[in-house]
């Protein structure tokens, strides 16, 4: 891929999406720790809103640069070689790593377990927050037909014409999120191998349910100048949608909260594939992308940067990372009585410094990057 001019926002982007997945995962488990209450639980309603662009926000993201980035002719096994490196070795890693920190591990593994262990490593089942990097590898493997297929829309029409076509992607997008479970009782009637498991038991890291964020970002990857003009343009209905849909989501989950038996802090009604969310999700995307545009302290600018430069090793490790953080809570903030909302926030801020800082000192030695992938050389000098 040919070198261009960086673009900024792109680098505070990924540092911001990494710090909201560390934070959505601080806020699950504070949820249900038996001194959350009610007004906790809305507190955490809201955060959990502020932070629910992350993983699509990384969708986004991953589509934008790749379009970006790639020249006239793409030069796939060059392209696929770097992700096996970058991306599918560390996962493979961490993978292993986290199938040995279960609560079974390795104790009584046999020849009849490698099949098992097999499926677990290739629809991300060894953790729970690898459905992702599952979901991330389809993107990878398919990126030659996207690329053909928005580069044939691109270079056939004028941005009327572009702007129709991402208008159409986005309400197929809608009526596949809104047919979630009949096409899944559809595809079980089927019962096609494995293509039924991918609608059915691992919808949630089928890359269909996601494609329009990765459009998006391949939209602004594009043509970076139109992208940076209609999120100026724009910006009052997307930060209206971001807002009113935000207060109507947090509305729901209050509502959620109410139990036959009493108060239960769950946040079911957030799911990640339906029509309404996927608004809020692509107003929230837009509202991020402005935010970082506007951004001027340096300090700020460069912090994100560099939490953005080690978040793919950082997202690898940061559930255990936060088991870590887990032990003070455990030790001192209980006893001394703080509030849930505080102990997550110390929780969340702890294991994003140590999932940061531990991908740095990795990346520093000549093995690191088959760890936590490939680290910016920009980022060793910060």
């Amino acid at each position: 891929m040919p070198r261009k001019e960086r673009i900024t926002e792109i680098e505070s982007l990924r540092g911001i999406a990494f710090a909201a997945v560390v934070l959505q995962h601080s806020i699950a488990h504070y949820s249900i720790v038996p001194e959350t209450r009610l007004e906790d639980g809305v507190l955490l309603a809201i955060l959990l809103m502020l932070s629910k662009f992350a993983v699509p926000l990384f969708i986004f993201i991953t589509g934008m640069v790749l379009f970006y980035n790639t020249g006239d002719k793409l030069h796939y096994g060059t392209f696929m070689r770097k992700r096996v490196n970058d991306v599918i070795v560390p996962y493979l890693i961490w993978s292993l790593i986290y199938f040995t920190l279960a609560p079974r591990g390795w104790a009584g593994f046999g020849w009849n377990d490698i099949p098992d262990l097999g499926l677990k490593l290739i629809t991300g089942k060894t953790t729970s927050h690898f459905w992702y990097i599952i979901m991330l590898i389809q993107f990878y493997l398919l990126f030659p037909l996207f690329l053909r297929a928005i580069r044939y829309v691109y270079n056939r029409y004028e941005a009327k014409g572009r702007l129709i076509a991402l208008l159409i992607s986005g309400l197929v997008y809608l009526v596949l999120a809104d047919q979630l479970r009949n096409i899944a009782k559809f595809m079980e009637w089927l019962n096609i191998p494995v293509l039924t498991d991918a609608f059915t038991t691992y919808a949630d890291r089928n890359f269909i349910y996601f494609f329009i964020y990765f459009v998006l970002g391949a939209a602004a990857g594009l043509s970076v100048q139109h992208w940076n003009e209609w999120i100026h343009r724009l910006r009052w209905v997307y930060w209206l949608v971001f807002i009113v849909l935000g207060l109507r989501f947090t509305y729901l989950l209050m509502l959620e909260f109410q139990k036959p038996e009493g108060i239960k802090i769950t946040f079911y009604t957030v799911s990640l594939i339906r029509p309404d969310m996927a608004l809020f999700l692509i107003a929230s995307i837009m509202v991020m992308y402005q935010l970082a545009g506007k951004l001027r302290n340096l300090r700020a600018v460069r912090l994100l940067g560099w939490i953005g430069g080690v978040s793919y090793g950082g997202y690898l490790m940061h559930m255990l990372m936060l088991r870590y953080s887990y032990i003070p809570d455990e030790l001192f903030y209980v006893a001394m009585g703080w509030n849930p909302v505080v102990r997550m926030i110390i929780t969340w801020l702890l294991a994003l410094a140590l999932s940061c800082v531990l991908t740095w000192l990795i990346s520093r030695v000549s093995w690191g990057k088959w760890i936590v992938g490939a680290v910016p050389k920009s980022v060793h000098n910060k």
